[in-house]
């Protein structure tokens, strides 16, 4: 689960690995960038995480660039304080419990004692949690100790980049609202919520140790490394959340993008890497209809 929640805070089949090494060989330690052309269009593609340590750079001297260069920027959703108060508010909306299913009534003593562990072993009180869905406690369960370790949600990339277009005048897109994004978890099955957090409670205490790990990859520009950490496993372990979470979205964002590039101009697309990568990716459905799509650092 917490390999989940890095995903969704952030996904390669085999067929598709061999492109990736020899990308990730060929550029120098960074963020990775692509640029997808045609005629008269450009279009950055960079591939944010959501949380963050907030001394890091959020990208490369060409992401830099290509954001300086650009008119429109492209984030999930739209990224401002009335956003924010919008996602905490639906998050509850969406997420607390119906009134006589408290959290327990999800699973057994043996699983509700587990729950009640790790909660305390998060900082977590157990309490506090029979109020929620299992979709939310589970990312709270997982979401605690990254926090605790230094990652920040204020540092994600994507609002940096936010940041950088608002105050040099860039036009600002997004692809989802908020109720949408919040929608996509509330709506998955009661087996599959169940199934993500039972799964974060065995991993809860590596949670930040993981977090670690798919920040230096994605700060390294190592696609391969990044695509097992986001990608593999929840593309063969939680199918329903790899087709809710990537699958689905990638699809309608592609439709949109695709649109955009028949016009002209430069854009720049920033969302969560693990959407740019593999065969239900963004750079892959792209190349599949047509478009030169190249990494550029």
């Amino acid at each position: 689960m917490i390999r989940l929640v890095c995903a969704a805070l952030a996904a390669l089949a085999l067929s598709a690995c061999a492109a990736t090494t020899t990308e990730t060989q060929n550029f120098p330690p960074g963020p990775a960038l692509f640029v997808a052309r045609d005629a008269d269009s450009t279009m950055y593609l960079f591939g944010t995480l959501h949380i963050r340590r907030p001394d890091q750079p959020w990208g490369g001297a060409r992401a830099q660039g290509g954001l300086a260069e650009t008119a429109e920027v492209w984030t999930e959703i739209p990224i401002s304080p009335e956003s924010d108060a919008a996602i905490q508010s639906l998050t509850f909306r969406y997420g607390l419990a119906e009134p006589g299913r408290p959290l327990s009534s999800y699973f057994n003593d043996e699983e509700n004692a587990r729950i009640r562990a790790a909660a305390q072993r998060a900082g977590v009180q157990p309490a506090m949690l029979e109020a929620f869905k299992p979709w939310l406690a589970g990312v709270t369960l997982s979401v605690m100790p990254m926090i605790q370790a230094g990652y920040d949600p204020e540092a994600g990339a994507d609002r940096l980049i936010d940041t950088y277009a608002d105050e040099h005048g860039k036009t600002m897109r997004s692809f989802e609202t908020a109720e949408q994004q919040i929608q996509m978890l509330a709506g998955l099955s009661e087996e599959a919520q169940r199934q993500m957090l039972l799964e974060s409670l065995s991993e809860i205490d590596a949670g930040a140790a993981q977090m670690e790990e798919m920040t230096n990859a994605w700060q390294n520009g190592d696609l391969t490394t990044l695509e097992r950490l986001v990608v593999t496993e929840m593309r063969t372990e939680y199918p329903e959340f790899y087709n809710a979470l990537l699958v689905e979205r990638n699809n309608a964002w592609v439709t949109v993008l695709t649109r955009e590039l028949e016009g002209s101009g430069v854009d720049f697309v920033a969302v969560g890497a693990g959407h740019m990568l593999g065969p239900d990716g963004v750079i892959a459905q792209l190349r599949a209809r047509g478009y030169t799509v190249e990494r550029v650092e």
